[in-house]
């Protein structure tokens, strides 16, 4: 079974940085799960918030009062930004990173790269630039897609890129699924129900459901933050499970 770090190890490092991504490769994981974004001058950066306003403060460390959005500031502003305080002083200096250096930290540590489906609602230059990014790395990273559109889109630039797939199951989407991967890696997604994922609208993850997505693709579990949900996941045969970092690897 692999383990994937949602984020990086998002429980103890800020989320969706370098820090949090070295500290997936030093604590065992084998993937990272990561989201990319833009910024007003087209800059494809790694964050999740559309606003800055939970993760990042000023250099005095102060928050702000109103919304501040991604896509409203110019990457120099952006990465003037403390990406790190909001998670205590020890993480000082911590900085929004480019795409690009998420990129090279995870080749170099031999991380596998799982890009989040955010992808799939970008305007088609947002797109294009994010695929261009990734090219211009030569890495093989994976992308999780909605819906067998994007599975097609994807795999029309990257004919060998892993596919994670995380839109609605059944048996005939899977099918659907495999048949447009043409033999890629494929990983078949399901939420296990928690707390974390009680406010997904796709079908959670049964011993039924997880039985047929077997037969076709290999399966991943999300998102864990106990031994015991581990102990679920293993119990339903999963291949690959994603963690904000609670559960370690073994």
């Amino acid at each position: 079974m692999l383990f994937q770090a949602h984020r990086g190890v998002s429980t103890e490092y800020p989320e969706n940085t370098l820090p949090a991504f070295k500290a997936a490769a030093e604590q065992g994981y084998q993937v990272i799960e990561f989201d990319p974004l833009f910024t007003q001058d087209g800059e494809c950066v790694v964050f999740h918030d559309k606003t800055v306003n939970r993760t990042c403060r000023r250099e005095d460390g102060s928050e702000f009062a109103d919304k501040v959005y991604v896509e409203n500031l110019t990457f120099e502003e952006l990465a003037a930004l403390d990406a790190g305080l909001f998670m205590g002083e020890q993480f000082r200096g911590t900085r929004v990173p480019l795409l690009s250096q998420v990129l090279v930290l995870a080749e170099e540590a031999g991380l596998a790269m799982k890009i989040d489906n955010r992808f799939a609602n970008f305007p088609m230059w947002q797109q294009n630039k994010l695929f261009d990014i990734v090219e211009a790395s030569g890495v093989n990273a994976g992308f999780t897609c909605l819906n067998g559109e994007l599975v097609e889109r994807v795999l029309a630039r990257f004919p060998n890129a892993p596919i994670h797939y995380d839109g609605y199951v059944d048996e005939e989407t899977v099918r659907d699924i495999v048949s447009k991967c043409c033999g890629n890696d494929l990983t078949v997604w399901l939420p296990l129900p928690c707390k974390l994922t009680s406010w997904v609208k796709v079908p959670l993850a049964t011993p039924e459901l997880c039985a047929m997505v077997k037969k076709y693709a290999k399966l991943g579990i999300w998102i864990l933050d106990s031994e015991e949900q581990l102990q679920q996941a293993e119990a339903l045969g999963a291949d690959i499970i994603e963690t904000t970092g609670s559960v370690k690897p073994r």
